[in-house]
């Protein structure tokens, strides 16, 4: 069959199915998107999943696979810090499912999350990272995106989005309209978030740092050397990094906990360990 006799019937599946969606309840009064944790958790299995069985993921978003004894100690270095943030979440922000930690081998200055507790680091932004309250500090705020339910928000803006996701969760077939959802599935990790979410996330991370017993300066460091040295991806979308510091400063500066730990960042930087581990990228 051609792909224009087959386009309208595509079509007219998706405007079934986005009717079904609606009368099923899957949108509020306000035609909003309602996600569930189990609806997030779903999504970002499926996400996941894709990493593993979809060439074009495969080849964009290679997971890393370590090469010695050196190389796993580093990725287990990375998720054990991963674990150490959430398990220091405040019992009101744990999501009620778990997390899964991935690190994708390519030299791209990137790190992001979707729904579900996924989070993903590249190897490319450990390499521009100097030391661990660095690499904490973007981890804690890509791990608020998640607690803080900042997808459901996005996915609520995007009605288009939230049809094409709900028809990945309910598909059972490898038809057009699964294939067309599944693409769907990817824009999870190029949502933008709002201003207000990016703020959230930033407070959320210089609070993980706190939590944790790092510098709370870790992210505006990275922040601020970041931008000196031309925008990395894991910037481009973000507003006003200059404003950004000076937030994370005024946070630092109003809790004297957190003053006193970035007032010794000789040792709560944690550099050496993290060079140490970083030398067998």
């Amino acid at each position: 069959m051609s792909a224009q006799r087959s386009a309208p019937r595509l079509f007219l599946a998706l405007v079934s199915l986005s009717l079904f969606v609606q009368c099923a309840g899957f949108f509020n009064s306000a035609g909003k998107m309602l996600v569930s944790d189990a609806d997030e958790a779903k999504l970002g299995a499926e996400f996941n999943k894709a990493l593993t069985t979809n060439d074009t993921a495969k080849k964009e978003m290679p997971i890393f696979v370590p090469k010695n004894a050196a190389q796993s100690d580093l990725q287990n270095y990375i998720i054990g810090l991963a674990q150490e943030i959430v398990a220091s979440l405040p019992a009101s922000e744990k999501p009620s499912y778990g997390f899964t930690y991935t690190l994708i081998d390519k030299d791209v200055e990137n790190a992001f999350a979707v729904p579900g507790g996924y989070v993903y680091i590249y190897t490319g932004i450990l390499k521009k990272m100097q030391d661990e309250s660095e690499l904490v500090g973007v981890l804690g705020h890509e791990i608020t995106h998640v607690t803080h339910h900042h997808y459901r928000r996005q996915l609520a803006k995007n009605e288009a989005l939230g049809v094409a996701l709900q028809t990945a969760m309910i598909a059972t077939n490898a038809g057009q309209a699964s294939q067309m959802a599944a693409g769907a599935v990817f824009q999870l990790a190029g949502l933008k978030f709002s201003r207000g979410d990016e703020t959230e996330a930033d407070k959320g991370g210089t609070l993980t740092l706190g939590r944790v017993q790092r510098n709370p300066m870790g992210i505006a460091k990275y922040f601020t050397r970041a931008k000196s040295q031309g925008v990395p991806e894991w910037l481009s979308d973000h507003p006003g990094n200059g404003n950004r510091v000076k937030a994370i400063v005024k946070i630092v500066n109003g809790d004297p906990k957190l003053q006193a730990l970035a007032a010794d960042s000789v040792h709560t930087n944690y550099r050496d360990r993290y060079q140490q581990h970083l030398s067998e990228l």
